[in-house]
């Protein structure tokens, strides 16, 4: 075995309903590194302790099963504190039962960094208080806190945004699909800023749609320069309810393709449901337009959505992308694994590619090919990445991955 790592030392509770699970738990987490463990028995008691402690703790351990408030309960208190805590749900229930909490956890802005089941170890918990730390100890330039809109409009009128290429391959070859162009902020002396610290801003001020466009433009120069360069592929990009709203739009994208001599063909818009019906009447003629000129039409984040089925027989949609809160880390809970299975067969039998986004490691790359998805896209296969770097990635994925290129 290995070294044990290093953690630096942090406090800690255990929100625990049985004694002997609570001193268990108390002592795994000073085996971990905690230099103070709180214990509490009740979600009441808990809260009772938090309000009047001056000092936040780092990591909390909490059951969901307790007498009087249970820790969902506990879990909306936390959420609407924003009290910045990370937490390990730790439960002998049923995994849906405990994928539901953790989901419903997120959904009030608790930091949940993972699930384990009872009872507690070194070894469950370990890896999961690691994963704290390198959250944690991340530069301030690089948290997602907002900038100001004068800097933002600064910086579109010095054209400092620029968009970085995540690439999507397919699952039958590895070879690539397509990129996805995501906006980077590179600052002059912050350095690279990301998407979370200025998009709410733009969208909130009407500057998004202004900024897209440039994006657009320079993801054409890139895939243009790539073609130049013996890559083949197409380009994706995200658009706006303001983007949408232009039913000029399809123009304006048409000259641009043509300008950088490409087709339709090469260019994927995005769309959330989100986006997609917040202006009906627009939406669906401008997306309609766009398709009958050629250009591919993706429904972002599938599954998400009030009404995601709904949006398929209304948008005439080309590819759905599954939202990666199916895909990661669905080797290990079989209710992912059959809702996933269940939204590629209907993309198969409505004639749709299906593309799986979010996936981050091998186990996950194993089950949506298993499932029969057609594309893949996340870290497992490549990050965000400039321009410039695509062609040398791409030559190096196909160098791992030649044999299953040539069956």
């Amino acid at each position: 075995m290995g070294s044990k790592p290093d953690v630096p030392s942090f406090q800690a509770m255990i929100l625990e309903g049985h004694e002997f699970q609570r001193e268990i738990g108390t002592h795994v987490l000073k085996m971990c590194g905690a230099s103070e463990v709180i214990e509490a028995a009740t979600g009441t008691e808990a809260i009772a302790f938090l309000e009047t402690r001056s000092e936040p703790l780092d990591i909390m351990v909490c059951d969901l099963n307790m007498p009087g408030m249970d820790g969902l309960e506990f879990l909306r208190h936390i959420g609407l504190r924003r009290s910045g805590v990370s937490v390990i749900l730790a439960s002998g229930m049923d995994a849906d039962i405990i994928r539901a909490a953790e989901m419903m956890a997120r959904s009030y802005g608790v930091k949940i960094i993972g699930t384990v089941q009872k009872p507690l170890s070194e070894g469950k918990l370990l890896p999961l208080i690691l994963m704290h730390f390198g959250q944690s100890l991340i530069p301030p330039r690089a948290r997602a806190k907002a900038m100001p809109v004068e800097d933002i409009r600064a910086a579109i009128a010095k054209r400092q945004f620029e968009p970085f290429f995540q690439p999507k391959v397919h699952m039958h070859n590895c070879q690539i699909a397509g990129v996805e162009a995501l906006m980077r902020w590179r600052h002059p002396t912050l350095g690279l800023i990301q998407p979370g610290s200025f998009i709410p801003v733009m969208e909130a001020n009407n500057l998004i749609s202004e900024v897209t466009f440039s994006l657009v433009e320079q993801a054409l120069t890139a895939c243009s320069q790539w073609r130049r360069e013996g890559l083949d592929t197409t380009v994706a990009v995200n658009l706006s309810v303001d983007s949408l709203r232009d039913t000029t739009l399809p123009d304006k994208l048409s000259n641009m393709v043509a300008s950088a001599g490409l087709h339709p063909e090469s260019f994927t818009i995005e769309v959330t449901e989100t986006v997609a019906i917040t202006d009906l009447g627009h939406s669906l003629e401008t997306l309609a337009r766009l398709r009958m000129r050629g250009f591919g039409l993706s429904f972002d984040d599938y599954g998400t959505g009030f009404s995601s089925m709904q949006q398929l027989t209304r948008m005439p949609f080309s590819e759905i992308k599954i939202d990666q809160v199916f895909v990661t880390g669905a080797a290990r809970q079989d209710v992912l694994q059959a809702l996933l299975g269940t939204i590629i067969t209907m993309a198969k039998r409505l004639r749709l590619r299906s593309v799986a986004e979010g996936v981050e490691t091998e186990q996950d790359w194993q089950v949506v090919a298993r499932l029969g998805c057609d594309v893949a896209q996340g870290n497992f296969i490549g990050k965000p990445m400039p321009a410039n770097e695509l062609v040398t990635w791409y030559h190096n994925w196909m160098g791992t991955h030649q044999s299953v290129a040539g069956e």
